[in-house]
């Protein structure tokens, strides 16, 4: 089951971010992918037999390069732990590793200062 960020908001210290399918009872994986086909920046989860992808569409990352550090809450029961290294490693070992050029350089306007 793949899982769609639909929004993103910054609330007491801390990016909640917003999605209609259900994750209780999933746990964090702390680690990152991509999904160029769909300009997504994936966070898998754990459902304890198989990962879930959790999906951050490029309308999302604005918010995540404006807040970048701050802790990250799926809907309400499940903190992204780990997201930001990974996040920051992708897009520092982006270049050339075949996601496409169109999704390379949204990655890189978006979070590379």
């Amino acid at each position: 089951m793949d899982i769609y960020v639909n929004e993103i908001k910054f609330e007491d210290e801390a990016l909640k971010c917003l999605s209609e399918e259900q994750t209780e009872g999933l746990q964090a994986a702390a680690r990152m992918t991509v999904g160029s086909e769909d300009q997504s920046l994936i966070y898998l989860l754990d459902d304890g037999e198989a990962f879930r992808r959790v999906h951050f569409g490029e309308k999302t990352w604005h918010m995540l390069r404006d807040h970048h550090g701050s802790e990250i809450i799926l809907n309400t029961d499940v903190i992204l732990t780990d997201f930001w290294d990974q996040l920051d490693h992708l897009v520092d070992t982006i270049e050339g590793n075949n996601y496409g050029e169109a999704f390379e350089r949204a990655v890189k306007e978006t979070f590379k200062q």
